[in-house]
């Protein structure tokens, strides 16, 4: 059935290659063909919950909002994934089954997941955020995911959902606390919201010939730039790693607001259980590891603490 889909999608845009690699499967079923394209079949892998992220929104209406942000950002000057028209000369394919479907140009480079990250390259990773989030200002289109007060609502709602899949009562209670913590604190800071990427973790990073580029913009939305740095931050672990990260978005413009970067560090978390709980939940590893977090992070910051320090220093780190 999955090669029907790709034989039908490849269809629309007369592409004709016999070398076709799936990538990852998350999201999206994400496909190398050739050495031309990226074909991008927007279909989630089961357990992968987003629903709560876009709650009230039309898939199709996102995806060319979607589109539209990533057009604006090359328009500025950044290097960024093409998008390809099908024969019909739309961006976007929908299929039989009502799956849509979106083609790009193939951008040669390695993600940095695969690599090893040196001080060098967290310091490009902070340039390249803050050079985002400057050619990202003053954009905007409609409709788009909005990352605040509403945002922790979905995400408190989720929360509420997972007790009926086996999360306690009791972590459940401080998870919402501290949407309910997270959303005040947003709200206070809406004047300074503006486009983000939404998921800029290390695997959405490529390292090319001519530099970093972000990649996969499925989850952007206007929000606090903060939330950007603290998705870096849960995905690139280490005190060194963050400060260089730190250092270079702060040389190319950026400013850190910590009160924001602590509410959105613990909301990227919770909604990385949102989306993942159904698949974590199998995973040996889960159960210590909600325990540490509950620990670490939810619990002194519904108490009113400070997550990172002014080093970015985690706080309340236990061994």
């Amino acid at each position: 059935m999955e090669r029907n889909y790709i034989q039908e999608a490849l269809a629309h845009y007369n592409i004709t290659v016999p070398e076709i690699e799936l990538l990852r499967h998350n999201e999206n079923l994400t496909y190398r063909v050739g050495n031309e394209y990226l074909l991008q079949i927007h279909e989630p892998v089961e357990g992968f919950s987003t629903d709560f992220f876009f709650e009230g929104v039309e898939r199709i209406e996102i995806y060319k909002a979607e589109l539209a942000f990533q057009a604006h950002l090359k328009k500025q000057g950044m290097q960024i994934r093409e998008a390809v028209e099908n024969c019909h000369g739309e961006c976007i394919t929908k299929l039989q089954n009502g799956t849509y479907v979106t083609v790009s140009k193939w951008l040669e480079g390695e993600s940095l997941d695969k690599l090893e990250l040196n001080a060098e390259i967290c310091y490009q990773i902070g340039e390249m955020l803050a050079c985002l989030h400057q050619k990202a200002k003053g954009f905007r289109v409609s409709p788009v995911k909005s990352y605040g007060k509403q945002h922790c609502e979905c995400t408190k709602k989720r929360i509420q959902a997972l007790e009926n899949q086996g999360l306690s009562a009791e972590l459940s209670a401080i998870m919402q606390k501290c949407c309910d913590h997270a959303g005040a604190v947003l709200e206070k800071a809406r004047d300074e919201f503006q486009m983000i990427h939404g998921d800029l973790s290390a695997s959405n990073i490529l390292q090319t010939p001519d530099g970093l580029v972000p990649i996969d913009f499925s989850f952007f939305g206007m929000g606090h730039p903060m939330y950007d740095l603290a998705v870096l931050f849960g995905n690139i672990g280490g005190l060194v790693r963050r400060q260089q990260m730190a250092e270079g978005y702060r040389d190319a413009g950026g400013t850190i607001r910590y009160d924001v970067l602590d509410a959105c560090f613990v909301l990227t978390l919770l909604d990385c259980l949102g989306i993942h709980y159904e698949q974590w939940s199998k995973q040996e590893w889960f159960a210590p590891r909600l325990q540490r977090w509950h620990q670490e992070n939810l619990e002194p910051y519904v108490q009113g603490e400070r997550i990172y320090a002014d080093d970015l220093y985690l706080l309340h780190v236990q061994g």
